[in-house]
């Protein structure tokens, strides 16, 4: 009997020591932050606000009614930043307390967007004036003011502001003492409006063309044409290791790499199907280009004329001599003959079939026609095949591409 009684006394100190002896966990109660973001001239509630919250780097939008939320948050300081393009942001502190919610709401300022007709002004090699607009949309007028970075570029008007209306910049250089070599400069543009302030620039260029891309390329002036001095290099690239990814008609240009590193595109530009070089349309046998295929506005792919007229110009089949780069940094050892005394620099780019050929010993160019002009580092020749001859055709043929410009539409 006596055993019992211990044995129950026991538990029973146990189980105090137990309940009181342990000190229990503090429960923390989550609170949460939300709020409407709306316009403050209409008071209107704004639709995808990006609303972020930190520093937990939390980031949600607000619905059509403007509204945001953020829950399960710990107790603690917080900051909420509301951004909306045209809108100026705002940056709010918010204290966040347990099983409480925070309203934080926002009414944003909105700002006017400026608008440029063309962010690059591309001269060529004998342009001396261009224009470009400034416009903008939303709400107020927008003060600007443009700083040339150079004496040698004239601005007019060099100041203004718009507001419904459009307002033209024309921008005038000097070439006067100035390089024959490419040269890339800017006019920067300061725009104000209430308090907010942006910065923006437009780019000059001179003595080169522009890509799509904007990659910007030598040229030079032989006889009474104008040829890129560099190999095109625009458009995304693709792996040769897995031939079923070829070039489509996907309105994407699509190149190749010589042995699929994009420093060989660098230098030597891409490597193109006819097809891809052409954007699908069909052989341009005309005397006068038309076919622009992937080159610039204004520039189009080489018809058999326009190679047989460079050839000729420095005596025909053994012209390969006059457009090859000098040494054997891009050419093999001997590169015959080679001058460069055209000015077209051409490198021994290779060509692709089902694999890379023979970089540094051949550079081939595509025609129009399905044709193809070849330079060797081995023999003066220049070669062109397709025109009054068959073109070897090889399955997946790339080649490299140097466009022409077009010819004055006065003549």
């Amino acid at each position: 009997m006596k055993s019992l009684k211990f044995s129950v006394i026991f538990i029973y100190i146990v189980i105090c020591i137990f309940l009181f002896g342990c000190k229990p966990e503090e429960i923390i109660l989550h609170g949460e932050i939300r709020g409407i973001v709306s316009d403050n001239a209409t008071g209107q509630p704004l639709q995808a606000v990006a609303v972020k919250l930190n520093p937990i780097n939390d980031t949600t939008s607000t619905g059509i009614d403007g509204k945001y939320q953020f829950t399960n948050l710990d107790p603690g300081q917080y900051e909420v930043l509301a951004t909306k393009q045209a809108y100026a942001g705002e940056t709010r502190n918010a204290t966040v307390n347990s099983a409480n919610t925070t309203i934080i709401h926002f009414a944003l300022q909105s700002i006017p967007v400026i608008h440029y007709s063309k962010t690059d002004l591309d001269y060529g090699i004998d342009l001396e004036s261009l224009s470009f607009t400034i416009s903008k949309s939303g709400i107020g007028k927008v003060a600007y003011t443009i700083s040339p970075n150079n004496d040698w570029i004239n601005v007019y008007p060099l100041s203004g502001d718009v507001d419904n209306e459009t307002d033209t910049i024309t921008v005038t250089v000097n070439r006067s003492g100035l390089t024959q070599d490419i040269i890339k400069e800017w006019i920067k543009i300061n725009t104000t409006f209430l308090q907010y302030e942006s910065r923006d620039t437009v780019g000059i260029y001179l003595n080169g063309v522009m890509d799509q891309d904007k990659n910007y390329y030598k040229v030079v002036k032989i006889g009474n044409q104008i040829w890129m001095a560099e190999n095109l290099n625009v458009g995304v690239i693709l792996s040769s290791i897995d031939l079923e990814n070829r070039p489509s008609n996907n309105g994407i240009i699509e190149k190749w790499c010589y042995a699929d590193d994009p420093n060989n595109c660098k230098i030597y530009g891409g490597l193109y199907q006819w097809d891809e070089m052409m954007q699908y349309n069909p052989p341009d046998t005309g005397t006068i280009g038309t076919t622009q295929g992937i080159c610039p506005d204004g520039w189009h792919v080489p018809t058999c004329k326009d190679w047989t007229t460079l050839i000729e110009f420095y005596g025909g089949v053994t012209a390969g001599g006059a457009l090859k780069e000098t040494g054997t940094l891009h050419w093999k050892d001997p590169n015959s003959g080679a001058t460069n005394i055209s000015g077209f620099t051409s490198l021994g780019g290779g060509w692709f079939s089902t694999g890379y050929v023979l970089i540094n010993e051949h550079a081939v160019y595509w025609g129009s026609k399905k044709s193809a002009l070849w330079l060797y580092s081995y023999v003066i020749n220049a070669q062109l095949n397709g025109c009054t001859n068959s073109l070897v055709s090889f399955p997946y043929m790339a080649a490299s591409v140097r466009c022409i410009k077009d010819p004055p539409k006065n003549k």
